[in-house]
């Protein structure tokens, strides 16, 4: 711990340093549509550059100031801070998995919800194996970051139901050298230092011709979470839960002619986690703030992602054109903890026996190419706007899983009286594997046309309607073998899909302060294949096998194919600007009708299928709002509200004893979200002082979910739902020109609710869980020139 606070104050000496030294000056030049709107956020939801009061869409905007001056992170903290998104890191196995959902349209079958995007590039992926997760980039030389709520199915195309979050980067400026820098130091109570320290600059190499920008960027949380021997105590590795973020980006910006700029850029990232977060109830002292867990393994992670890309753009007048050609290339392997799992199903006991370990070895890939052409209006005197597209992607995705348990065939021996090779029929792969998923191996290509208009009837009216067509593909293969298997399988599939997704919306401004909108818009998400279930399951050629997982349920095989589901969402929405521009407020009310939801349907046997079960509605609103009052004085903040309920009873199977939801559960989330800030500024010294408070409440998840109804299959009373929750951060700090140096405090009243509990089998006593980071405090030094 001495040695990480050491090399902690090196790094933020280290950052003091290099962001203290004199600049050239710059000169800052405000836009045309900043003029008008002062202090707001130019965003590109609808692939033109507006401000967010000008665009009829629930947008969440947050720009690098603002982003720094709430302390943001990474994607929890834009989650947290942004109401109608959820954000889960639910696998109490793979430390590194999250899921992220808009307005409750959340799932973990098939593919993603909700779309990811590094400037013009998707990067969601599908779930065809283990523990597959969408990665999310770190919140450093971030230009913005821009929530859409709702489905963007017509601009942003698969994916995208439930909204989209865009994570834009910086680019070169050709003109003036700028930099920027962030180094923070922090203490987390009961845990270790935490530390960051990154640097961007930006050169012209050419003046008006050429300019490069370069970033580099590494942050160490430090854990708080001990890793013990849960038989005799002893310590294994003091707060094991740390993790390592560190981030390079390059761009060049080249000005080929007056009318053509080409872009090449470079994204890399690269996440390693030592250990989960989550915690053993049994072991641990919630309210005096000491976490343990008693894992026989650390639960670690390692994710790396590259991004090349080029974007292009082409002013013919009248009319531009921008390209975008990107390749993704992701490697997401883990070492995850199944001894206590294997020990609960096996065995009926998750205290497993000292030195018996169970690791399973996973590994997620993607290799994606993506290839995007517009050609859009460039006249914004013009009374009809448009755009139109094309859009291509192929995306290869490699998922292996090995679980090895040597301790099998003495498990089996000691608790039924019979070999290994008696209770499955075979033995262990090469003697100590239960189950290998060798490569499961899918391609998803798409190919798209879109296009959308926006016709000024007057000057005060204006209708919009676009569409989105396009052509799926999904192949997939599967190999997987073990004695949890049966005899070895080996399964081929495709699917094919032509989505279709509207979009259609009417904007009245009764003058220039103030705009009201409504729109209706479809989204989708593609389907796909199951690939076969094992032997175990109960698969026959005929009739259900009784007694056996799917028979139970009256299947005597998965359902091969799955098909797409959509929603349907109608919004209605302000944004007004009053009192001069002092008081901005932006609200939204929304109903989204989801139908034929792809669902997770598991199995007793270990293995589950995807089918599209069902249907739910979602409704709500969201309200944003942010005042200049008097004497240096700003508020601002968020509220959310969202309920999200299944429309049916629905059945996994014809016979299934049980349901897999019933009508009227909710989906799983926290219904009220709030996200206050406010911040006072006044001269210490001839300098620009400041302090500042953000505030977030979220209340507790109703208890009508599905996962807590009886009536169901699988739920459980003893798993609580999100908890109703207050955290406050403070932070105070000095400006000047160029530096801002600010003391903050995160978690004031080190708040140690649980956020999620779990366990591995339903009759398990084990519990697991998950809390927010006890309290920190540090010290941050930002630098802009």
């Amino acid at each position: 711990m001495k040695r990480d606070a050491i090399k902690a104050a090196l790094l933020l000496s280290g950052g003091l340093a290099a962001f203290t030294t004199p600049a050239a000056a710059q000169q800052a030049r405000e836009t045309e549509m900043q003029e008008d709107r002062p202090g707001q956020i130019i965003v590109t939801a609808r692939r033109t550059e507006e401000t967010v009061s000008d665009v009829p869409i629930s947008i969440a905007a947050y720009s690098q100031e603002s982003l720094d001056e709430q302390g943001v992170r990474n994607v929890d903290d834009i989650a947290n801070i942004t109401p109608g998104v959820t954000l889960t890191r639910g696998d109490q196995r793979n430390a590194g998995a999250a899921n992220i959902a808009i307005r409750g349209i959340s799932s973990t079958a098939g593919s993603a919800t909700t779309g990811i995007y590094i400037d013009d590039t998707p990067i969601q992926i599908r779930n065809i194996g283990f523990s597959a997760f969408t990665p999310f980039p770190a919140v450093f030389d971030l230009q913005r970051v821009e929530v859409l709520r709702g489905p963007q199915g017509t601009l942003f195309g698969a994916g995208s139901q439930g909204g989209t979050v865009r994570f834009i980067t910086q680019q070169p400026d050709l003109n003036y050298v700028k930099g920027y820098g962030r180094t923070e130091l922090a203490f987390t109570e009961g845990g270790d230092p935490s530390y960051e320290m990154g640097a961007a600059v930006s050169v012209p190499l050419v003046e008006g011709r050429l300019a490069a920008r370069a970033s580099g960027y590494f942050r160490r949380d430090g854990g708080y979470i001990d890793r013990v021997n849960y038989i005799n105590g002893n310590m294994v590795d003091k707060n094991a839960n740390h993790s390592d973020t560190a981030v390079i980006q390059a761009a060049l910006a080249f000005e080929a002619t007056e009318n053509l700029t080409i872009r090449p850029s470079i994204f890399y990232q690269d996440i390693d986690i030592a250990d989960g977060n989550y915690f053993w109830e049994t072991l641990t002292d919630q309210s005096a703030g000491d976490f343990r867990n008693g894992n026989a393994l650390a639960n670690t992670s390692s994710d790396r992602l590259l991004l090349p890309a080029v974007a292009i753009e082409l002013d013919l007048g009248d009319v531009s054109v921008f390209s975008n050609t990107s390749y993704f290339d992701r490697d997401q392997s883990a070492v995850n903890d199944y001894t206590v799992f294997e020990a609960s199903l096996w065995a009926g006991n998750p205290f497993f026996p000292e030195g018996y370990y169970a690791p399973a070895f996973q590994n997620n890939q993607q290799k994606n190419f993506t290839q995007e052409l517009r050609l859009q209006s460039n006249d914004p005197d013009s009374r009809l706007q448009w755009v139109i597209g094309a859009f291509y992607s192929r995306n290869k995705q490699v998922a292996s899983q090995l679980v090895q348990n040597t301790f099998l065939p003495q498990l089996i021996q000691d608790n039924f009286g019979i070999t290994v090779e008696q209770f499955f029929g075979q033995g262990l792969i090469d003697g100590k594997y239960s189950f290998v998923l060798d490569d499961a191996r899918s391609t998803d290509e798409q190919i798209a046309g879109f296009g959308q208009v926006d016709f000024q009837i007057t000057d005060r009216l204006a209708l919009s309607a676009g569409l989105r067509v396009s052509k799926t593909d999904f192949d997939v293969r599967a190999q997987f073998v073990g004695p949890v298997v049966g005899p070895p399988v080996d399964d081929t599939g495709s699917q094919s899909e032509t989505p279709v997704t509207p979009r259609f919306g009417i904007t009245f401004e009764p003058d220039d302060d103030n705009l009201l909108y409504a729109t209706a818009a479809k989204g989708f998400r593609i389907g796909g294949y199951n690939a076969a279930v094992g032997v175990p399951c109960g698969v026959s050629p005929g009739a259900p096998i009784p007694g056996t997982p799917l028979g139970n349920i009256g299947l005597s095989n998965r359902p091969e194919l799955y098909d797409s589901d959509s929603v349907w969402s109608y919004e209605v929405g302000s944004k007004n600007s009053l009192f001069g521009n002092r008081l901005n407020i932006e609200s939204s009310a929304f109903l989204i009708k989801w139908d034929n939801i792809q669902q997770s349907v598991a199995l007793s046997c270990g293995f589950s299928f995807t089918d599209n079960l069902g249907s739910a509605t979602s409704k709500g609103f969201d309200v944003a709002f942010n005042a200049a009052v008097t004497g240096g004085l700003t508020f601002g903040g968020q509220v959310g509200y969202v309920d999200a309920n299944f429309d049916e009873t629905v059945r996994s199977g014809p016979s299934a004893p049980l349901n897999l939801v019933t009508d009227g559960n909710a989906i799983a989330l926290n219904p009220w979200q709030v996200s206050l800030y406010g911040q006072k500024e006044f001269n210490i010294a001839d300098k620009e002082g400041y302090l500042r408070f953000d505030y977030r409440f979220q209340s507790k998840q109703t208890d009508a979910t599905a996962g807590r109804d009886p009536r169901n299959g699988g739920a459980d009373l003893t798993l609580p739902g999100r908890p109703e929750l207050h955290l406050l951060s403070l932070r105070t700090g000095v400006k000047t020109d160029i530096l801002d140096v600010s003391l903050f405090v995160n978690n004031v009243f080190n708040t140690h609710k649980t956020l999620f509990r779990q366990h591995d089998t339903q009759t398990s006593p084990l519990y697991r869980a998950t809390t927010v980071r006890p309290r920190t405090a540090g010290i941050t030094l930002t630098a802009r020139y």
